[in-house]
């Protein structure tokens, strides 16, 4: 079988490889149709890799775990009515997966989906993506994952691999060199500094009333760089600056998304769960030694962190037969902010998954409001709009059921030399408008440091 050429100036070690794996795919028995994925030990590899140039790039990386998923090309896409369609569309899938060197590597699916409502940035309702190819790596051993789902001959179906396994290898060898911080031009935001803090007040009042107990209003702003974007040095940059986030890309329709998520929706290993209440903010300042105790004794935030917690354990309480809730919150410190953080963890019931606990927990009110049905209601009666899945989810599922969803925060959507970034605040009986404004442009600058050098 020919194998696809790469660029004249690769190193040896991607052709050697590339060639070894053809000789191993030209001996695998590839099924003719229904999904199907084979998984190959590549220790070449070995190591954390960064997200490489490609287009329509999706990844997700967890650099404090030491986990990596690298995707490239579609052997499979569903695009769903909504998040609550995609476990069904997941559970439809006749998966058939061989494991040629024992690995355990088990073949991923990535999954989206929005907050709700209409979304103009083009980005469907809610989406499963099986990759062609996937490159996994976990603790420093790496896999490779082929993926098809029929259509085509054996020898089509090995050539198609090895084209993606050609363009992965080559963009993973082709350096991402740093870029001088560049100035940005603020194009547009939404709504205006003004009818955002009027809009503080309107929640209050409406708190006051008694129509809700929190709601969580959002900005978002439009930037423009003298040159484009690239989604990989901004995925780098972030990983760089918050190893203990969720860092993942979101290629699609010419756009991307990619976020340094915070907020754990869901993880799954087994029958374990874990999810991340995460409310309370406040500026960080390695010079206040101060500044932690006073998050941590903060009225208005625990009461914001209360409620959350609260709301995240009873729903977590009916998919699990136990259920661990610290009685006290820690900080979370990523770079300018810090937040209240309380990891709730338990054993799922038996026959309960990770697509069923991430629908019963989103949206959590640390992104919507309490309680939820009167929180909507209220947001559309603010004129509260959300776009490029922001505040929706994104993460993987493997063959096996194991994965994580993360909520879609800290968060830009690139587009050219264009993007859209957008961060909320949570607002409660004792919030002030111009406290909640300050939070939110302290969010905002978080992912904007960020840009200056993608």
């Amino acid at each position: 079988m020919p194998v696809p050429s790469q660029r004249d100036d690769a190193r040896p070690v991607p052709n050697r490889l590339l060639a070894a794996l053809s000789r191993r795919l030209e001996r695998l028995d590839v099924p003719k149709s229904g999904l199907f994925s084979a998984t190959l030990a590549v220790p070449e590899l070995d190591g954390i890799p960064t997200p490489p140039p490609l287009p329509d790039l999706w990844s997700w990386l967890r650099p404090g775990d030491g986990l990596a998923l690298i995707a490239s090309g579609t052997a499979l896409e569903l695009v769903c009515s909504g998040p609550e369609t995609l476990d069904e569309a997941r559970r439809g899938l006749d998966w058939a997966h061989l494991d040629l060197d024992g690995s355990g590597a088990e073949p991923v699916a990535f999954l989206g989906h929005g907050f709700g409502g209409p979304d103009r940035s083009g980005l469907p309702p809610a989406l499963l993506r099986v990759p062609r190819l996937l490159l996994r790596c976990v603790s420093g051993r790496c896999d490779l994952i082929f993926s098809h789902a029929g259509g085509a001959s054996p020898d089509q179906i090995r050539l198609m691999w090895l084209d993606e396994a050609a363009r992965l290898l080559d963009a993973l060898d082709r350096p991402v060199p740093p870029s001088p911080p560049v100035d940005l031009v603020r194009l547009d935001e939404f709504p205006s500094p003004h009818a955002f803090r009027d809009r503080v007040s309107a929640a209050t009042d409406a708190i006051a009333a008694g129509r809700v107990e929190k709601v969580v209003l959002s900005r978002r702003i439009t930037v423009a760089a003298p040159r484009p974007f690239r989604p990989e040095r901004l995925a780098r940059e972030l990983a760089s600056r918050h190893p203990s986030c969720a860092i993942f890309t979101v290629g699609f329709g010419g756009r991307t998304l990619v976020a340094a998520s915070p907020e754990r929706l869901v993880a799954c290993n087994g029958r374990r769960v874990e999810s991340y209440a995460l409310a309370g903010t406040a500026p960080s300042d390695p010079a206040d030694p101060f500044l932690g105790g006073r998050l941590l004794s903060g009225a208005k935030d625990r009461h914001e962190h209360r409620l959350v917690v609260g709301w995240i354990s009873s729903a977590l309480n009916d998919l699990c037969d136990d259920l661990d809730v610290p009685s006290e919150p820690r900080r979370m410190i990523l770079g300018q902010l810090e937040h209240l953080w309380t990891p709730i963890s338990g054993t799922l019931k038996p026959g309960t998954g990770l697509l069923q606990a991430a629908l019963a927990l989103h949206p959590t009110p640390a992104v919507a409001g309490l309680p939820l049905a009167s929180a909507r209601i209220l947001l559309d009666e603010l004129g509260e709009s959300r776009s490029g899945w922001y505040t929706g989810a994104f993460g993987w599922i493997d063959r096996a059921g194991d994965g994580e969803m993360a909520v879609v925060l800290r968060c830009a959507l690139l587009d050219g030399n264009r993007a859209e970034v957008a961060a909320g605040a949570g607002i409660v009986a004792a919030s002030d408008p111009e406290a909640e404004f300050t939070e939110t442009e302290l969010k905002l600058r978080t992912m904007l440091d960020a840009l200056r050098s993608a």
